[in-house]
């Protein structure tokens, strides 16, 4: 199978745009990462050392979400005859999990490093000198935190813009924790401070890993619930199914509408449309009405995946059925 034939053909652009983004965020990250474990680690900056480490492993979160945004676009076949949008879900919920666990680290190490520098000060010992806040290495870090904020937060809005055109939970998760480094590198510049306000016991960054550390948590609540909702056959949102039916209505009779079910599949979603038809109209017109439905719909919605119209006599036995138009 050749290469340009394994990716649906309307699917091919937002792939390329998110692979491209993707690229340029695990280049960033790598560099930005080993160079704050590098200075981190000579200087003994807790906060410089940690910040490189989560921008090291957002490299990890990145990929996982390229390669489900790859999968999500392969061409149906014989064992996948309605895609492979659920392997993107199963990323998402991955992710969701990476999440909870990044928030752990973060209070953990967060903990620990509060204790110690708790205990210092009731020791009256300075774990870093003094003179460290001025050196050439300090303002390095400086530097690079500063960076690490503005080019966190370019990236966030670049994978945020590639997520929406891949529709993409698994990248948009992945942009969330762009900007969640972003904000921890400001926490890290603060505690860089803190070398100046307080350089024998600098407690600042301890204390300020805590509200990223729940941010964090909210983050992956809601891709956790998002992806849940991806893999049960949930049904759209209310807000949702009102576009569809403000779609439907543009080129078809709602009064004529029996019933419209809904079924996300990952990031995109079916319908299956019920009408109800004269028994004199013939079975080419209703294809035809079949068709128009369908062109207007999947025309509206492009993480529309398919619609099923099924046709029913307009009578009394099928017009006093339990079902009505959600």
């Amino acid at each position: 199978m050749k290469k340009e034939n394994i990716l649906e053909e309307k699917e091919k652009e937002p792939v390329k745009v998110a692979t491209i983004v993707s690229i340029i965020s695990i280049i960033l990250n790598l560099l930005l990462g080993i160079s704050k474990i590098t200075i981190g680690k000579i200087m003994g900056f807790d906060s410089v050392f940690s910040d490189g480490v989560h921008s090291t492993g957002d490299v990890l979160t990145t990929i996982i979400a390229l390669i489900a945004v790859w999968i999500a676009a392969v061409k149906k076949n014989h064992k996948y005859n309605y895609g492979h949008e659920r392997w993107a879900s199963i990323a998402s919920l991955i992710l969701s999990i990476i999440l909870f666990m990044t928030a752990i680290t973060i209070i953990s190490e967060s903990t620990t490093s509060l204790i110690e520098q708790v205990s210092a000060i009731q020791s009256r010992h300075a774990d870093i000198p003094e003179t460290v806040a001025g050196s050439p290495l300090f303002w390095t870090s400086m530097g690079l935190s500063i960076a690490s904020v503005v080019l966190k937060e370019i990236m966030f809005n670049i994978t945020y813009f590639a997520a929406k055109k891949a529709h993409s939970t698994a990248m948009k998760a992945d942009a969330w924790h762009q900007r969640i480094d972003a904000l921890s590198s400001i926490a890290a510049i603060i505690a860089l401070c803190g070398y100046y306000w307080l350089p024998e016991n600098n407690i600042l960054d301890p204390i300020l890993s805590y509200p990223i550390a729940i941010m964090v948590i909210l983050i992956a609540v809601e891709v956790f619930k998002k992806s849940s909702k991806e893999l049960t056959d949930h049904a759209i949102d209310d807000d949702k199914m009102k576009k569809v039916k403000e779609s439907l209505s543009k080129i078809y009779d709602l009064n004529k509408v029996k019933l419209i079910r809904s079924r996300i599949f990952s990031e995109k979603f079916y319908l299956e449309i019920f009408i109800l038809e004269d028994c004199e109209t013939t079975l080419k017109d209703v294809d035809e009405i079949s068709d128009k439905i369908k062109a207007q719909l999947m025309n509206d919605f492009d993480d529309l995946k398919s619609v099923y119209v099924i046709a029913e006599p307009n009578d009394e036995l099928h017009k006093n059925q339990e079902e009505m138009i959600r």
